[in-house]
């Protein structure tokens, strides 16, 4: 495969229009939420709220707006939102950006990988028993996403709102892997435009390493190029597990994104949790 601009424009803007249908949809079924976004320089800048998944700005870096004024819009999006300015970064984004994002005090605050697969050649699929999630399928998928958290506590209420909004995502499939009539693991598959994005992995802790995510990962993949897909896409935190499953079914290392952040002078130096995408949700938890 090979990496140049228009292929990076192509994953930032398909990024870009999922985390606006996930917005959409937290909205809609939290009504009490206040998420919220809007379009900016060719992405869109993301506001879910405080301890939420996606609080910065996606594919925002490729249009024709100048730093400045970009970087204006953004700052008064998240200041009414109540948020620190916030954005992902990649190497294709220009000098001028980077040093308007030094002169305005922005930091690193984490970084991630973004991963791609082209849909000509496939793995091969697994044994194991995968079914899409329907409603009597949802309180074992939703439970699977949020087992690295306690019942009752804010983290866990976060997760099972977030899966709520993200099952009923416009095209969104939700899968689960079964091993001995038992749902164990999720993954998820998004069609945006002719990219499938990948996401919503995890496995319970006592069936990991039984080839549940190797088997969600071929599935998809086979699934995505039969809606019409021709590449899939999908982010994980550097040197984790799930980049480690990536690359085992032939998914390439496109560039590394750090997620750039100003804080706000009223801010004790909180920032946005360090939970990646929420194509991403599952074990790490947590754009």
């Amino acid at each position: 495969m090979i990496i140049d601009r228009g292929l990076v424009v192509r994953v930032e803007h398909t990024a870009a229009r999922l985390t606006s249908l996930e917005v959409e949809s937290l909205a809609a079924t939290t009504p009490s939420s206040p998420a919220r976004w809007m379009a900016a320089d060719g992405g869109v800048a993301a506001a879910m709220g405080p301890g939420r998944y996606v609080n910065r700005a996606v594919g925002a870096v490729f249009g024709d707006a100048a730093p400045a004024a970009l970087l204006d819009e953004l700052e008064a999006f998240y200041e009414e939102a109540g948020l620190p300015a916030s954005l992902e970064v990649s190497p294709w984004v220009g000098e001028p950006l980077l040093e308007e994002l030094g002169v305005r005090g922005y930091a690193v605050n984490w970084f991630r990988n973004v991963y791609a697969h082209s849909l000509q050649s496939l793995p091969s699929i697994g044994r194991l028993q995968i079914d899409e999630v329907d409603d009597d399928l949802e309180a074992d998928w939703t439970a699977i996403l949020g087992s690295g958290h306690e019942h009752g506590t804010p983290e866990r209420r976060t997760s099972d709102e977030f899966c709520a909004a993200m099952h009923r995502v416009p095209g969104a499939l939700n899968l689960i892997a079964t091993i001995d009539g038992r749902p164990v693991g999720t993954g998820s598959l998004t069609p945006v435009r002719t990219v499938a994005w990948l996401g919503g992995a995890a496995t319970l802790p006592e069936a990991r390493g039984r080839g549940a995510q190797h088997a969600l990962l071929a599935d998809r993949l086979h699934r995505a190029r039969r809606l019409g897909c021709s590449l899939a896409a999908a982010t994980a935190v550097p040197g984790g597990v799930s980049a480690r499953n990536l690359t085992r079914v032939g998914f390439q290392l496109l560039y590394t994104q750090a997620v750039m952040t100003r804080p706000r002078r009223e801010d004790s130096g909180a920032q946005e949790p360090v939970t990646p995408q929420p194509s991403e949700l599952g074990r790490v938890k947590r754009r």
